[in-house]
């Protein structure tokens, strides 16, 4: 699985050099730097987690990385959302679902295997809304920041927002469901 998590970056990486390489070089619809230098950096996220002492699986890991295919390198660096108007909504699902799979990460590495149910879907829902928040909220501050226009307010207000906020959260409580559904009860010995 390593090896797989390293073509993985490696590939990204590259993406994101060869885009940057484009930009410089004046190719036409290459306009985005931002984003393609926030493609160089992305797939070392987890590393960055990991220096702060926090475990995080191999496969989360490689569902994370997966996901920065469709979400940053298509969609932005490609304008998929642009071009495939419902592909925006279909990367928010899947954040949700990913964001779904870290609580079930977070949880795991804090209290190992917890036995309430309602705890561990409670903390995920909340787990996923609070990412869909925090993304909405980094969009707008690129938007302020650099003049850009990742949340599409001057096209359609701030439907967009909501319309991603849901759908992350729909995704959500899909990925809730099937991470969730993944832990194994523990065996009891017979005495």
């Amino acid at each position: 699985m390593k090896i797989f998590i390293r073509i993985l970056k490696a590939g990204i990486v590259l993406a994101g050099i060869a885009f940057t390489i484009m930009f410089f070089s004046n190719v036409p619809g290459m306009y985005k730097i931002w984003s393609y230098l926030a493609t160089l950096i992305l797939p070392f996220a987890v590393d960055f987690i990991r220096i702060f002492g926090l475990k995080v699986s191999e496969k989360f890991e490689i569902a994370y990385l997966l996901f920065l295919l469709p979400a940053m390198i298509f969609g932005i660096d490609l304008d998929w959302y642009k071009l495939i108007p419902p592909f925006d909504k279909i990367v928010h699902g899947l954040s949700g679902v990913l964001a779904a799979y870290g609580a079930r990460e977070i949880i795991l590495q804090a209290s190992g295997k917890p036995d309430k149910l309602g705890f561990k879907v409670m903390f995920s829902i909340s787990f996923v809304a609070f990412t869909a928040v925090a993304w909405e909220c980094t969009e707008f501050l690129i938007d302020q920041v650099a003049g850009t226009n990742m949340q599409e307010l001057l096209q359609c207000g701030t439907a967009d927002t909501m319309y991603d906020m849901i759908v992350a959260i729909a995704g959500g409580i899909i990925g809730t469901f099937l991470a969730f559904t993944t832990f194994k009860k523990p065996r009891r010995k017979a005495s």
